[in-house]
Formats: structure tokens, sequence, C-alpha cells
């Protein structure tokens, strides 16, 4: 009995599909093995291959189909964090104005998400000040990423609206910086210990606020001073 070319293309496809599969939950078993290694305090510089290929029940060599070294996979890890963070920080961001409401409901969704990836959290916050110069880098570039959406977003609110691109950007810079940091804390905290999770979720939005305002005095001045730079342009004689 002939089998049809059709036939054969699915039963081809099925394994491709098959392999990749099988790839991606390796790779996923030896992050998830990294992190939760690291999650009693080691940095990925003091990580060893043996440890993560035994935790991830693969032969030391099956770590090289999907990384070239535990750099690679530390980088990885970045991204992983970052592109589902992204998502999260525009959902937040999509609310609009900058109320009270909305600062809470976004430090709930942002802290939200911190306590659903405990392990990826502990990596990002421990290795931003680490020792591997790679991978800090690469998480110093992504809150730059964060920071440079912030400030389109800020840019286009009438709050800060005619603020300069350069204040906007460090003001962008000080509120992610203030959230990574706010994580860590987070962290710390037993889980299931609401009270102290509602304290800091209260504590972030007052941070928050003492920072938007401050962005909003700099604001007031610019404005200030620019209309007097006017004024005295139009005072002065022509030559």
């Amino acid at each position: 009995m002939k089998i049809k070319k059709s036939e054969r293309l699915c039963t081809n496809t099925m394994k491709v599909n098959r392999k990749h599969y099988q790839k991606v939950k390796t790779r996923t078993h030896i992050i998830e093995s990294a992190l939760r290694i690291m999650a009693d305090g080691k940095s990925l510089d003091s990580l060893s291959l043996r440890e993560v290929t035994r935790d991830a029940g693969i032969v030391p060599g099956g770590f090289y189909r999907h990384f070239q070294n535990m750099d690679e996979m530390g980088l990885a890890i970045v991204d992983d964090v970052s592109h589902k963070l992204r998502g999260i920080l525009r959902e937040a961001r999509r609310e609009g104005a900058l109320s009270h409401i909305v600062l809470s409901s976004s430090i709930s969704i942002f802290f939200d998400y911190v306590k659903e990836n405990r392990l990826l959290f502990s990596f990002i916050y421990r290795e931003r000040s680490g020792g591997n110069k790679r991978v800090r880098l690469a998480i110093q570039n992504e809150m730059k990423f964060f920071a440079a959406e912030l400030a389109l977003d800020l840019g286009q609110s009438p709050v800060f609206r005619k603020l300069p691109v350069s204040e906007l950007e460090f003001l962008s810079e000080f509120v992610i910086s203030t959230a990574f940091t706010l994580s860590g804390e987070f962290l710390d905290i037993k889980d299931g210990d609401l009270p102290r999770e509602t304290e800091l979720a209260q504590k972030a939005v007052r941070q928050l606020k003492y920072i938007y305002r401050g962005g909003f005095f700099s604001k007031k001045q610019f404005l200030h001073r620019r209309k007097g730079l006017l004024k005295q342009t139009r005072n002065t004689p022509r030559q």
C-alpha cells in the first residue's frame, strides 16, 4: 500500500513539531534548574554546568545543544523576563492618567507578576549588580528600553507634554529604577503575608507620586524660565 505524499508530509511535520517541542521543553528545564539553584543565593558566575544539568536530568553535553555557555543562558533568562514584562508594563501604562487609582493598579499588576515569577526576578535583582558583566549590561539595557517607552508615553500626557526630552528620560529612568528596587523588597516578603504586601504597595504608590510630582514641578520651572527668556527677548532692543 502506497503512502500518499500529503500523508508523508504530515508525518514529517509532526516529527519536526515533536522534536521542536522536546527541545523547548529541555531548554526550559535547564533554565528552571539554574534558577532553582541560584534561589539559594548563588550567583550566575558561581554556578557550575554539571550541577545545572544534573538537576535538569540531562548529560552535561546536552547543555550545549541549547546554550554555548553559562553567559548565554543568563542572557536568555534576561530576555525571557524582559519579553514578558514589556507586555505587563504596556498594559499598566495603557490606563492613561497618573491618578492614585491608576498608580495603585499599575503597582498591583507589577507586584502580581513579580509574585508569579519569583525565581526570575530574584535572578534579575541579584544579577543587576552582579559580577557577570554581559548579563549586568543586558539588564541595564532592558531597563533603559523600559524607560524609553515610558518617556514616550509621558511625553504624550498633558501633564508632561512640554517637558524637555532629557527631563522625560531622566524621570522615566527614575521610575523604572524605583520599580525594580521595590521588586527586591517584595521578594523579601514571606509568601502569603498580605498585610506586608499591601504596606509595600502603598509605599510604592507614595514614592511614584513624589517622583511624578517632582517631574511636574520641573515642568513648571522649565515653562517659567522659557516665559522669562521670551519676555526678555521681546524687551531687548534690536541693534
